[in-house]
């Protein structure tokens, strides 16, 4: 007597492309090289301009706090201030792996991966909350 073969039902959710998880790093990448060019290049010419501030001066005076909010960090930029873009450094250093983790969300859900969209939006909005919220608050 011959046992029936498991059947398996087949996955309705295709895999993600190759491509999705490619395109995923590449945001990574870009965001990481971006954040390094401004911070080193803000840097270098903050120490260039200001040759005998030491890290404790620089920390009591806190250069960047004036351009922490969208209309300072505009004029600052507009305005060729170098802690504004030290501070757009920062800025998107912590934008990157946010935007990594909403490409996940929008890859995810247009695949049809219900549990990982699921996941990876509670994920997103944790973040949100966390920089938004939280961070001003404990400012």
């Amino acid at each position: 007597m011959s046992t029936p073969a498991p059947t398996s039902t087949p996955s309705t959710v295709p895999p993600l492309p190759p491509d999705a998880y490619v395109r995923m790093a590449l945001v990574l990448r870009v965001g990481l090289g971006l954040s390094l060019a401004l911070l080193a290049g803000g840097l270098v010419a903050y120490v260039v301009a200001h040759p005998d501030a030491s890290s404790s001066s620089i920390l009591a005076q806190t250069p960047i706090l004036s351009y922490l909010s969208f209309a300072g960090l505009g004029s600052g930029l507009a305005s060729g201030s170098i802690e504004a873009y030290l501070t757009l450094g920062l800025v998107v250093l912590v934008a990157t792996p946010i935007l990594r983790v909403f490409s996940g969300f929008y890859y995810f859900r247009r695949a049809g991966e219900r549990s990982m969209t699921a996941i990876t939006f509670a994920v997103f909005v944790l973040l949100l909350v966390g920089v938004l919220a939280i961070g001003p608050y404990v400012r």
